[in-house]
């Protein structure tokens, strides 16, 4: 469990071979609602990984990736949580500017980003379609989406992630 270590590394670092299952988990694994993304090598039978898996069910749910794309992964679903908490912290100061008081914009935003992405993953549907369904002709939330694409926030997202993985290429590289 470590950004940009291959399980090649962790064979080197043992200097034997032995099942290695690498895993990338993210923070909220604390509360049962994890996303961790894993491989394995070939010494790792269908036993030892489903018995490993039944061990680390209440950390979240698994998803098994080729090696390569664990990088990927880890800058969406690692780095995630952290941009997903500046954007609730961002949605609860406007609210607190409007009026709310702290602790129920924070509840507001922090449950309306829970549902929403409960909608994603319930329904399957493409969250650009979600989207849509929220907004009405000439109404509040396309005023708000009109703002934020003004302000490149989905090029700015696009961004972060690139260079959390960029960062992790580097850190894989010993730099």
């Amino acid at each position: 469990m470590a950004a940009g270590v291959q399980v090649a590394q962790i064979r080197d670092w043992a200097g034997t071979d032995l099942p290695i299952i690498r895993i990338m988990p993210n923070t909220p694994a604390a509360v049962g609602k994890g996303m961790i993304t894993y491989c394995t090598n070939s010494m790792v039978d269908d036993a030892a990984l489903a018995d490993f898996l039944s061990d680390m069910a209440q950390a979240g749910e698994f998803d098994r990736l080729d090696e390569s794309l664990i990088d990927a992964a880890t800058a969406v679903t690692g780095c995630g949580p952290a941009f997903m908490y500046l954007f609730m912290e961002a949605m609860a100061d406007a609210g607190v500017a409007c009026g709310l008081p702290r602790a129920k914009a924070q509840h507001y935003a922090a449950a309306t980003m829970s549902g929403a992405a409960e909608m994603v993953l319930k329904t399957g549907q493409h969250p650009g379609a979600l989207k849509d369904a929220v907004c009405s002709p000439g109404g509040s939330t396309i005023a708000g989406v009109k703002a934020l694409e003004e302000n490149a926030f989905r090029g700015a997202v696009m961004d972060c992630v690139a260079a959390a993985y960029e960062k992790t290429l580097e850190l894989g590289k010993g730099k």
